[in-house]
Order: C-alpha cells, then structure tokens, then sequence
C-alpha cells in the first residue's frame, strides 16, 4: 500500500470515527453464565458506508482450513482425537493441560480469548462430583464448542462466503493491475528489498507482519488479524513470498480500501454532518437489529437463578425486551396457556431493580418465576389426575414409538455395517432420540416420575435388579472406544453389551458381559467387568432437585487369561456414575451424570 493512501485512510479514520461491526464475538450463555457483552472489538473504518469493502468480517478460527489440532468443532470423532492426545491416564483433562490445547492456546495468546472468559467457561463446565478440577472428553467437546461459539456469527455460512469473495476479488483486481506497473511498484520493490534478509529472494510472514505499512494499519485497527493472515494465504502458496507475491498481495490491500469516488468528488475532504449522523443511526439501528437476534434460551427446568443468568443484559439486568428470548414463556403465550395480558399483571406486580422502574435483578426474576409456577401448579395438578385415569394402552404410546424408532436404527444399522446400539447413529438420529426419551420421561408410568411425586424419596434397589441388555447409547466415550471396555477395534468389533445388577441385604454386585466379535480372521471373546453398585439420592447440578444417581465402582476387568484391576480403566468412565432418569417394567434410561444429552438405553432380559 502506498504511503499517500496510508495517510488519507488514517485521516479520514480520526474524522469519522470508527465502526464497532468488525470481528465482534457473538455473545456467550454458557451453563449459567451471564450474557455480557464481549470487549474484543476491532475498530475498523471500512465498515462505513462510505466504504466499498466487506460488510462482515470473520474469525481466522472461522476461516482457517480444520487440522488435527484444529479441528471443526462439529467434528466430533477429531474433538476426540484431540482430547486423547491431550489427557491423563486417567482418560480426563486438567486445566492446564486445556490451555495447552493449539486452538486455545493461540486465542490466548492473541488474546482473543480472555482467561477471566476461559474460567467462566471451565467452571460452567459438568465434572465429577469427586473431581473438580478435570473433565472427561464430553465436557472438553462442549467447553471447545462453548469457546468456538463465541466467534461464530448468526449468518457464518454467509459471512465465511463474503470474506472468501472479498479476498478473491482483491486477487482478481490485483492480477489486472499487477502488469500496469509504475511508480508504486518501484516503491514497493524498494520496500520488499528491505524487508529480505541479505540474498534471499523472498520474505516470512512474520517479516511482512513486521513491515510498518501493516503494522500502522493493524495498530490503528483498520485491518484485523485475520483479514491479514486471509490475504497472505490467498496471495499464493507456500510459507515465503517473493517479489511478485508481494506485489500482489499490496494490490488485493489497497484493493481493500477502495472509496466512493462519487462521494470524494461531490464532498472533496469534508464529511456532511448529516452523513455522519446517519451513519450513527444507523449504527443504532444494527445494535437495536443485534439485540433482538439474541439466541432464545429454550431449555425447559433450568433453575431461576441460571434462567436470569442467560436472559440478562450487560448490566445483568433482565427487561421485556430480554423476557422476549425466554422460550418457554413465549411458547405458553403462543399456545394460549398464559394470555399477554395475565403475564404483563405478573411482571407490574413484581418488585422492580433499585434506581429503575422496567428492569428485574435477579431476586425479582426469581420471584416472576415463582409467580408463573403457582399459576400453573393448580392446572398441572388437574392434568395428573386426568393422566392418571387414561387407558393403559394409550399412555403406553411413547415407550412403543421409542422401541420402534430403536429397531428402525438397528436395522439401519444392519444394512449399512454401523456399530450396534447405536453407537454410529447421525446426529440427526441422536436428537429424535433424545427428543422421545425426554418426553417419555414425563409419562406417569415412569416410576421415577411417581416416586417423586408422592414424595417417597429414591427409587428401591430392587427394582434394578436383574440382567439387562443395552439398546443404545449416545456416549462420545463408547463411541470413541468402538464399546465399553475400549478393547473391540482392529480385526474385532462390539458384538453387545449385557449388565447384571445383584442386589441383596448384604450383597450389592454388578458384572458387565461385553460381546467382542472377530471379523476377517479375528478372534471372538467376552470381556467381564465386575464391581459394587449403589442406588444414591443426590442433588442433580442442572435442576437443583434430587435424582436417583446408579453409582458403580468397578473392580476387575477379565478377559480370555488375563485378569486386570479396574480402577485406572478409563474407558469405564462413562458408567461410573449415572442419572436414572425414567423406569418401568422392563426399560431402564440412565443419563449421564456431567452430561444430560448422553442416553444409555436399558431392556430387561431377566
């Protein structure tokens, strides 16, 4: 770029201000965490609308080509590549060792990432009771994908194709003028000669990155990180630049700060006042536009106090406007269960923050929450009673289109080689699962469901008791392991997985039976892991009331001769220690404990 263009860029900057749309994080709800607003922002001028470039800007962790260490965070099979490479021996991960990871530890280091933001994250991340200071690999994928969602634009797709069209039509631009020559080019040639080392022909990235033409442009915030590190991978191939590399990358930059010569010609160096106040308008009305694309929480059962956190604004206060992105309520009043009028009476009545007369702190939410929950509580209790008097054949309905939809994916299995139990399953599939599951839940056959509501404390021992076949399971662990014992793979493959639970006035013992099926010359064997089991009551962490937690700690894991001790099998991490979530004659759902989405399907054999 040439030094003349530098200056009248600069010029125009500190005249009209610069524009708060550049490279700005969408904001973060993670697990109970506040909604603020994030303070990395990039001034950038050449958001203006006197401008010709780009309306949006990206990330470089949104635009960079996934690799082993960094990769998509829809990649689920790469995030748990990445945590094996990562974790202890135990099969969990230390916050150090976090930090380590390339893909955080760059936006740390380039302080894209805060470390106040990566605690937030990492304390709102599920771990085990016993161990709170590691996290399996279901909570590193949700920490890694809490951490990419902060860069993740509403529109990516669109955005990602914007910036990709920008630089290719920088390039395009800077091929036609490449052959024109002049003085620019002399200037530039000197340029490029001083920046090489002695003989060498070309320049390093850090080298150009060092050049006062880019570090003037970067300090002043009129090119962001990335749009630098996009234009030096689209210039051409390779980790050094040569003479006409160079070239053409200052071509695709000046091509970047093009003005509107219509604009330059009518209003010379002056800027009309009344552009400037329309482009604060403006300005307003995109805030006003990014307020309302607020993510709507959905999520049914959270605790108030987590609720507000999510709803709240920069000044962790929750107005209508924020009321507007509570699901749950607005589907209530779409579906005629609460009218606008009843909930706006609720909201007057309660007592509003100190020093405003529109917004609720926390303690007032909570009481609106409570308000609303004791309007329902005389309907909800009518409904359990017409629930209760329906024909058995018709509250049966759920748990057969759950057994259904099972079959269906074993099935689909079958024909296309998957893994059994559904450990193949598209997350598409997943989710109709977890979908019918959560429903089924709810059901009043569900014995859990009617323990809780006649207040009889935890489900008995004994109803567990007896030997079970796993249907299906969504955990990212077994997955990872091709089963539960992780020693299936290679020339074998799970074949199955049966639990038996004995349980007695002195004895309490469980023994897993694992199928391992040979294929193209391999061997057949069973895999046997035995332990202790309990039946614990305990607060759940999600929904602040108490849940019947199936705790097992196994002893021995046996296999053909050899016979090993359990305590540091890793694999068996994800049955240590499950939520018993629903319950009938022979169908048993267990979740798990850090993370509600993983589903262990349960039928009785015995």
């Amino acid at each position: 770029m040439s030094p003349s263009l530098l200056v009248t860029i600069v010029a125009i900057a500190a005249t009209i201000g610069c524009s708060r749309s550049f490279v700005t994080p969408k904001v973060s709800n993670i697990c109970g965490r506040g909604a603020k607003s994030n303070p990395h922002q990039s001034c950038n001028i050449f958001s203006s609308t006197t401008m010709q470039q780009q309306e949006q800007a990206t990330t470089l962790y949104q635009t960079a080509a996934p690799s082993d260490n960094f990769p998509l965070a829809t990649d689920g099979e790469a995030l748990q590549a990445l945590f094996s490479k990562y974790s202890d021996d135990d099969g969990l991960m230390t916050k150090d060792k976090l930090m380590s990871v390339p893909y955080i530890k760059d936006m740390l280091d380039q302080e894209d990432l805060y470390p106040s933001e990566l605690d937030e994250i990492w304390d709102a991340a599920p771990k085990f009771p016993e161990d709170m200071d590691r996290i399996d690999v279901d909570s590193f994928i949700q920490v890694y994908r809490d951490i990419d969602d902060m860069f993740e634009d509403e529109d990516g797709e669109e955005e990602e194709e914007t910036v990709a069209a920008a630089v290719s039509d920088s390039f395009a631009a800077a091929n036609i003028g490449a052959s024109s020559g002049g003085d620019d080019d002399t200037e530039l040639s000197q340029a490029f000669d001083a920046l090489k080392d002695g003989d060498s022909s070309t320049i390093s990235f850090s080298q150009l990155r060092n050049w006062e033409e880019i570090t003037s442009l970067l300090n002043e915030g009129m090119l962001g990180e990335d749009e630098y590190k996009s234009l030096w991978e689209a210039s051409g191939k390779g980790d050094d630049m040569d003479l006409e590399r160079f070239l053409s990358f200052n071509a695709a930059l000046d091509d970047l700060f093009v003005f509107d010569d219509d604009d330059d010609e009518e209003d010379g160096d002056e800027i009309d006042e009344t552009d400037v106040s329309k482009e604060e308008d403006e300005d307003e009305e995109v805030a006003e536009e990014v307020k309302q694309q607020a993510p709507m929480i959905t999520e049914t059962d959270l605790p108030p106090a987590v609720l507000f956190s999510q709803l709240a604004n920069e000044n962790y206060l929750v107005g209508r406007t924020e009321l507007q992105r509570w699901g749950e309520v607005q589907e209530m009043i779409a579906d005629g269960e609460l009218s606008q009028q009843e909930f706006d009476v609720l909201y007057d009545r309660v007592e509003k923050a100190p020093g405003t007369d529109m917004y609720l702190d926390e303690e007032g939410f909570c009481a609106l929450v409570e308000s609303i929950d004791d309007l329902f509580e005389d309907v909800a209790e009518e409904d359990t009673n017409e629930e209760s008097q329906q024909p058995k054949a018709d509250i049966r309905e759920l748990k057969e289109e759950l057994l259904e939809l099972l079959e269906d994916l074993d099935r689909i299995g079958e024909e296309e080689g998957r893994q059994l139990c559904g450990l193949d399953c598209t997350e598409l599939e997943q989710e109709r699962v977890l979908e019918v599951v959560g429903e089924l839940e709810r059901e009043p056959y569900n014995k859990v469901v009617t323990v809780s509501t006649s207040g009889g404390g935890a489900v008995g021992k004994e109803e567990l008791v007896g030997d079970w076949q796993l249907m299906y399971s969504s955990s990212s662990t077994m997955k990872y392991n091709e089963g539960l014992s992780g020693l299936a793979g290679g020339l074998t493959r799970f074949g199955g997985l049966q639990q038996k639970i004995i349980g007695s006035k002195y004895l309490s013992d469980v023994e897993y039976t694992e199928q391992v099926i040979g294929k193209l010359g391999g061997k057949s064997f069973d895999v046997k892991i035995s332990g202790d089991w309990d039946l614990k009551t305990e607060v759940s962490l999600f929904t602040g009331k108490p849940a019947n937690v199936l705790s097992v700690t196994p002893d021995k894991v046996s296999y053909g001769p050899r016979s090993d001790k359990a305590d540091h099998w890793k694999s068996l991490g994800p049955m240590n220690m499950l939520l018993l979530t629903y319950l009938d004659e022979d169908l048993r759902i267990m979740r798990g404990n850090t993370s509600t989405d993983t589903l262990f399907i349960w039928k009785r054999i015995i």
